[in-house]
């Protein structure tokens, strides 16, 4: 079962990304007192979710892909753990759209779609953090009690082309070239 344990070491490591970015979320999208810098905080933090939703599309979902057809009507419990799973994700991707537009309003100074987004957000976190806790404890016991050895080969075979089709995305992608300033002499 390396295959499997090497599996979920790899989405157990995206699972910590993931919760890395929720905690940058959280701290940038918190209503302070000082008005003038409403629009910044909110543009920022439109950025960092634009990074979470990035990585949850193109980095750690495509992975799962294959482990969760496979798992699919293998038990009435592990399915239904899976329209859990999948109602949490869409729920997710809602309230961030949500607090996405309600950000965008912030940016122009709003402090009440501000508070708005906020709440959004922690509604987000909330489901989310349960969502990453029932992919590492249930849905791994699952998967271990569920899946063949072969069927693991698969699974892992499946995310190092998902790997390997990042590594190309990132080569593909123009570096970003930031120039120290001068010393003044």
């Amino acid at each position: 079962m390396l295959a499997a344990e090497c599996a979920w070491v790899i989405l157990r490591a995206e699972h910590a990304r993931t919760r890395e970015l929720l905690a940058r979320l959280d701290a940038v999208s918190k209503p302070h007192e000082d008005g003038p810098c409403i629009h910044r905080r909110a543009g920022t933090a439109i950025r960092v979710i634009e990074r979470l939703q990035a990585f949850e599309e193109a980095t750690h979902r495509p992975k799962g892909v294959v482990m969760l057809d496979m798992l699919r009507g293998r038990s009435d419990e592990a399915d239904e753990l899976l329209e859990q799973l999948d109602a949490e994700s869409e729920r997710c991707g809602r309230l961030l759209l949500q607090a996405k537009a309600k950000l965008k309003l912030a940016e122009t100074g709003d402090t009440g779609a501000a508070l708005e987004a906020e709440a959004l957000l922690r509604q987000h976190r909330q489901v989310m953090y349960t969502h990453l806790d029932k992919e590492d404890t249930l849905l791994h016991s699952h998967t271990a009690l569920l899946l063949t050895p072969e069927e693991w080969a698969k699974v892992v075979s499946s995310i190092s082309k998902q790997v390997r089709a990042a590594k190309d995305r990132d080569h593909r992608r123009p570096q970003r070239h930031v120039h120290a300033a001068k010393p003044a002499p």
